[in-house]
């Protein structure tokens, strides 16, 4: 009987199984894997992830393929676990092909063949789908594993567009630039021979995210404040906040480029996450202390609660009417909303809705997406 597979088959496997599926990886590409998991934790399925997508993967049109095929590897199903990889990788040979490598102190060495060599169990099988189960599951039923893949399963966003009273250049803009055009005719005597345009500019428009993170949120709140983090990644314009029982502001903490850092930085702000629910004072407290900074006039404005107000509806309707006076459009995404039999009875909700521009369900990575689709909607 032959000696066990070590890591670096494990990881040369990966590598053919891509080929198999038109992902063109080259040896070279497979060493330098080899060399960068070597420098990483072994153990986090998401360093593997990355390092893989950074050195395998040449064109963005393959990335669904990596995707599927990673999952399909190196996670499979809930119960099957991501195999170990040594952290004493080592590759040898020069700038060209090499073709072999070496792994950690058992110096056994591993070919780099072409695809097509081994017969490899393909990617579309049961195992594959787990990230579309993932697309459906509601968050308060994910376990921590999945949370570290929540990440890479978020959607993009295309966020909405402000027109702005700055104009630029433009051969084509509505507005006749006269300054630019008399200039320009200085260079036929005088002769206004062309006509210099302006158009105006457009920008992100501000987005504000609110995010409850009280008891009662306690399955989603997680799920949110990471979206919150992807979002405030994407655009310097977006700020965030979460509440309970009061509101606490967290854009600085969004602002750390380690997403497991700036959640943690983020539960050590928030003296009240998992407690009470006091959504009117929040909103009040916000459209009071916040609403009118420059930052935060004229944005959409995105509250992810589900509603169940502790304290006076009127105080949450007063807040609402401001705050629809303050934004310029108002999304309420509820967890709740994913059941097929919520109704909007929450006296919290109620108070709220008159004022709501979209009610969305964001109990899922499903739910995100709609999300997405409407704010890429009012970018249009």
């Amino acid at each position: 009987m032959g000696p066990e597979p070590g890591p670096a088959t494990e990881l040369v496997r990966f590598g053919r199984l891509l080929r198999t599926h038109r992902v063109k990886v080259g040896a070279g590409q497979v060493v330098s894997y080899t060399r960068a998991v070597a420098d990483l934790d072994p153990a986090e399925v998401d360093d593997l992830y990355w390092t893989g997508r950074i050195t395998l993967i040449n064109h963005q049109a393959d990335l669904p393929v990596y995707d599927a095929v990673f999952d399909a590897f190196f996670i499979g199903s809930e119960s099957d676990s991501p195999p170990a990889i040594l952290p004493l990788a080592t590759a040898d040979g020069g700038d060209g092909d090499p073709a072999s490598i070496s792994f950690g102190t058992d110096d056994q060495e591993v070919e780099v063949l072409d695809a097509g060599d081994e017969e490899l169990p393909a990617a579309g099988g049961p195992r594959a789908s787990s990230a579309e189960i993932l697309r459906t599951k509601h968050f308060d039923r994910w376990t921590e594993e999945e949370f570290r893949r929540l990440a890479r399963l978020l959607p993009t966003l295309q966020l909405p567009q402000k027109i702005t009273r700055r104009t630029r250049p433009s051969p084509r803009g509505p507005r006749i630039d006269l300054r630019r055009s008399v200039r320009h005719s200085l260079r036929y005597g005088g002769d206004l021979v062309h006509l210099r345009r302006r158009r105006r500019m457009e920008r992100p428009r501000p987005i504000v995210l609110i995010v409850d993170v009280s008891g009662s949120m306690a399955g989603f709140s997680r799920a949110l404040v990471q979206f919150a983090y992807g979002m405030s990644r994407a655009s310097r314009r977006v700020e965030v906040f979460c509440f309970g029982t009061r509101l606490t502001r967290l854009t600085n903490a969004m602002r750390v480029r380690d997403p497991n850092a700036a959640l943690d930085e983020a539960t050590d702000l928030v003296v009240d996450w998992d407690g009470g629910t006091r959504i009117g004072e929040s909103l009040g407290a916000y459209v009071t202390r916040w609403g009118k900074h420059r930052l935060n006039r004229g944005a959409t404005v995105i509250i992810c609660s589900d509603g169940l107000e502790r304290g006076e509806p009127d105080r949450l309707a007063w807040a609402m009417r401001r705050l629809s006076h303050q934004a310029h459009r108002l999304i309420w995404v509820n967890p709740l909303a994913g059941d097929p039999k919520f109704q909007p009875l929450a006296r919290g909700l109620v108070a709220a809705l008159p004022f709501v521009d979209e009610l969305i369900a964001g109990h899922s990575i499903e739910g995100l997406e709609d999300l997405a689709r409407v704010l890429e909607g009012w970018a249009a």
